[in-house]
């Protein structure tokens, strides 16, 4: 995959980080996708105060949810591109300085709905960068053995943005206002600048060949690796099209207000953490393509379970387990495929990226859909005929690579 560190000094490294039980660079790569977290999921937290300030209805506010996915989902291959031919460090610092200033036009207040969704557009150009610089650096800071553990590692930024973030978010909004949130990312982008010069090593640049372009078409024209990426598109589909709208989910059910909403993101949050981690140890062990179906099967008994919860009791237990299973598919199929052998990490990173964000805009669009033709209830049913899709998809996948 690229330029990466000798066997001695990669063994020296890991043995290093055994000792002392964090790998001070994963953790630097972890923050920084939690930065991307935040921007994505934040405005789940905080979408019914969002709507209401701009005068939109919710259906339409949700606007600044899929334009961000759809514009990070075609702008990956890019980035992709661009953390195959330049060094990652300064390309991984360039793109946190424009992910900063990309969110000025949140934190201004008047600025419209469409100013705040042009605005996400450059933000999610911006993560989209951050994220493929992080994971490309994890998985040649890793062994091949705990490759899925590695990219699980960096993608706890995401859920831990869940945890810690959207609940945070949502105190903001309710005691300064959504906009503040905006200023919020600011501060964590500049932070998070000073954490990656300081403590990430430089990682040299790829091969400077223009076989990118053929190596991406090769990886789409594959049918196995392609329908291991469907799987993605439509186990995030059926995720998003519920979590989209879990805080009105959630009020439905009895569940509003500043206290609860934090306690959800934050339970959700907890559990998506758990669930990465649990997901890289699940591939790595009892192998890919066991993995592969057993995450968005575990995944669809725990939406049904949550769609039939009502007691506060037994409907955070359901959203806890849902959560966990929730995060657990993109170090597996991003492992999986690479276990193929038929594409460069790089390429199967971006791509991977580009279905995840693919099945992001999808369920918002779906969830929306449902929204407003139906009512909230329906939601976890969308979620559950999308989670029925991508199991039927990741069975034919494994059946058909053997």
């Amino acid at each position: 995959m690229g330029q990466s560190w000798g066997k001695k000094d990669r063994a020296s490294t890991e043995q290093s980080s055994i000792v002392s039980g964090v790998d001070t660079r994963i953790l630097v790569l972890s923050i920084a996708v939690f930065i991307t977290g935040l921007a994505e999921n934040v405005f789940i937290g905080v979408l019914p105060a969002v709507a209401a300030s701009l005068g939109v209805s919710e259906s339409e506010a949700s606007i600044v949810i899929s334009v961000f996915s759809v514009t990070y989902a075609f702008f990956a291959p890019i980035a992709a591109l661009i953390s195959y031919r330049f060094n990652v460090k300064p390309t991984l610092v360039a793109a946190i300085s424009i992910f900063a200033g990309s969110n000025v036009p949140v934190a201004i207040t008047g600025s419209g709905l469409f100013l705040t969704a042009a605005s996400r557009i450059i933000t999610a150009m911006a993560c989209a960068q951050i994220s493929i610089c992080a994971v490309s650096c994890a998985v040649q800071f890793a062994s091949e053995r705990h490759r899925a553990r590695a990219i699980a590692a960096v993608y706890l930024g995401i859920s831990g943005s869940l945890f810690l973030g959207v609940p945070l978010g949502v105190w903001i909004t309710y005691l300064i206002g959504w906009r503040a949130v905006g200023l919020a990312m600011i501060g964590l982008s500049v932070v998070t600048v000073w954490l990656v010069i300081v403590r990430l090593p430089n990682v040299g640049s790829r091969s400077k060949r223009s076989l990118f372009g053929k190596l991406y078409l090769a990886h789409f024209r594959d049918r196995h690796q392609m329908m291991a990426q469907c799987v993605s598109i439509l186990f995030i589909a059926g995720h998003f099209t519920l979590f989209s709208y879990l805080t009105s989910y959630a009020a439905s059910k009895g569940f509003f207000g500043p206290h609860w909403e934090a306690f959800l993101y934050a339970v959700f949050g907890s559990s998506g953490m758990a669930g990465g981690v649990l997901a890289g140890i699940l591939s790595d062990v009892a192998g890919r393509r066991l993995a592969l179906v057993a995450s968005p099967a575990i995944y669809l008994a725990t939406t049904l379970l949550l769609c039939m919860s009502e007691s506060s009791i037994f409907f955070f237990a359901s959203l806890s387990m849902w959560g966990c299973a929730s995060w657990s598919i993109s170090p597996i199929v991003q492992s999986y495929i690479a276990d193929l052998g038929r594409s460069p990490g790089d390429i199967i990173i971006g791509a991977n990226v580009t279905a995840m964000h693919m099945g992001v805009a999808g369920g918002a669009v779906v969830g929306g859909r449902l929204m407003a033709n139906y009512d909230v209830s329906v939601l976890p049913i969308g979620a559950a005929g999308l989670a029925t899709m991508a199991l039927a998809t990741a069975i034919l996948s494994v059946r058909s690579s053997h």
